[in-house]
């Protein structure tokens, strides 16, 4: 009886079958015959399905069906991406045209691999945390809400092969040119790169490459296709030096105190490494097909959403220019190098000198950090682009005009410099006068000048002034240290040009 009751049980749960339902609305003409639908016939798609059963052996089994509006099923096989021509009207469409001929079979040969996905979930949350507890997060919530409102236009609703992931943002204080969109749906976005854009279109262009990859599943393809994965806590115990490293780096080069060298140009390269390192443990080092993919879908939606068709090749050029300026390390990367550049914005249509001044002033804080950092590494003449931009759109701060005259100080030598320096030193006053970076760059322009009496008067006030710093009192501030060194050398300094100043 028992055992009667068990075979029961058994081939209730093996022909038990259960069906997971997603509306389409696409139309598509039949290029080629695909079971029922023959070639040249108009289809107009309603539903996707996905079915799954066990066999007789208890083997799951899942399959894959189109319907159309007449009822009439058909089930995804290796040829699908070879069958229709679909016509979009809107951004899901465009979405869920491209799952069907791109990622569907896939999914139907591999199954959806849900230990795998979980796992590079996890990896993904643990880097996009360790940003966060390292202080390399850019905050600017008017500039985050921006971007969502953007996202809510270019990301589709659903995914209709019922993939987890949300599309969401994060903001990294990063100099070098890269984005990617990780396995859990978050974009992160570097704020070099943004600051390398000049419009809305550009953007727009870049956000919806990225978030292509992700509708294609590319980084499970990816990862697929690799022969063998270095186990969490090795691959993370390994990394943790170098983000540390980075940590200290980015900190040092914060708004807060300016002492160029702080954070060197090795900076950029070792965030480079770690960045390259995460995109190979998350299946994001994509080969050109993929980037073909993407850019192609990026240049779709741009057209669907009426933004310009050429923003992503002017996005693309902007970054190959920066990088040859640069001779940024990241430009090593396999799908920045120049002939992949090259080939690709050729792909995505001309680059344009698009500007959108209202653009360039909701990213005016993403620019001004820029410029903090390029200080910081030593690239004078790169710092400058940057101030100048925040200054020509009148949303330069305090902190934009003093770069703008230490900039001047350390690229030229001649007294109209210097005095033009002088006179950006004053504009800061006249913003924030108590901004203590302000001091240092009056003194330097002072001597520059050749007046001794008036930078002696200068530096007095500076000693004073840094004496004032109660240190006792702000002990609990996480950046205590950085002010206590920077107090201990600025008045090191000052004190020393007094003694010199008097013996001359």
């Amino acid at each position: 009886m028992k055992r009667t009751l068990v075979l029961s049980f058994l081939f209730l749960l093996f022909s038990f079958t259960f069906a997971q339902t997603y509306d389409l609305d696409l139309s598509a003409t039949m290029l080629n015959k695909n079971g029922i639908w023959g070639k040249g016939a108009h289809i107009n798609l309603k539903k996707f399905v996905h079915q799954t059963s066990y066999d007789d052996y208890g083997t799951l089994v899942e399959s894959f069906y189109l319907e159309n509006d007449l009822g009439e099923k058909v089930e995804i096989s290796s040829k699908v991406n070879d069958c229709f021509e679909f016509k979009f009207d809107n951004i899901q469409q465009l979405w869920d045209a491209n799952i069907i001929t791109n990622v569907l079979y896939n999914l139907k040969k591999k199954g959806f691999q849900y230990d795998l996905r979980a796992d590079m979930e996890s990896d993904a949350l643990e880097y996009i945390q360790k940003v966060k507890s390292y202080g390399l997060e850019f905050n600017d919530p008017y500039l985050e809400s921006y971007i969502y409102s953007l996202i809510a236009k270019i990301a589709p609703t659903q995914l209709i092969d019922g993939r987890p992931g949300s599309i969401n943002i994060l903001i990294q204080e990063n100099s070098t040119l890269n984005a990617g969109c990780y396995p859990n749906g978050t974009i992160v976005l570097n704020t070099g790169l943004l600051a390398s854009l000049h419009s809305e279109d550009e953007l727009v262009a870049i956000l919806a490459h990225e978030i292509a990859h992700f509708v294609l599943d590319h980084s499970v393809q990816n990862i697929n296709a690799a022969i063998s994965r270095q186990k969490r806590a090795e691959f993370w115990a390994a990394l943790a030096t170098g983000l540390t490293a980075a940590a200290e780096g980015y900190a040092a080069s914060q708004n807060e105190y300016y002492i160029p060298g702080a954070a060197t140009m090795s900076m950029a390269i070792l965030s480079t490494s770690i960045a390259s390192q995460i995109v190979d443990r998350l299946g994001m080092n994509y080969n050109h097909e993929q980037e073909r993919e993407a850019d192609k879908l990026a240049v779709q939606a741009l057209k669907i959403l009426g933004y310009n068709e050429n923003a992503l090749a002017t996005a693309l050029a902007r970054l190959e220019g920066e990088y040859i300026r640069e001779r940024n390390n990241a430009m090593y990367i396999n799908s920045y190098t120049h002939p992949a550049l090259m080939e690709r914005i050729s792909n995505a249509g001309t680059a344009l000198d698009l500007q959108d001044e209202k653009f360039e002033e909701i990213i005016s804080f993403v620019v001004s950090s820029v410029a903090t950092m390029k200080y910081s590494e030593r690239r004078f003449h790169q710092c400058l682009p940057y101030v100048n931009q925040n200054i020509e759109n009148g949303v330069a701060t305090a902190d934009d005009y003093i770069l703008k005259a230490n900039c001047l100080l350390s690229t030229k030598s001649d007294n109209a410099s210097n005095q033009e320096a002088l006179e950006f030193v004053n504009i800061a006053k006249g913003i924030d006068a108590n901004n203590i970076n302000i001091y240092k760059a009056e003194i330097i322009a002072t001597l520059r000048l050749d007046d001794k009496e008036k930078a002696l008067e200068l530096l007095n006030n500076y000693i004073t002034t840094l004496d004032s710093y109660n240190l006792d009192k702000i002990k609990s501030d996480k950046s205590w240290e950085r002010l206590r060194d920077f107090i201990i050398i600025e008045k090191t300094w000052g004190e020393k040009m007094i003694i010199k100043l008097n013996g001359m």
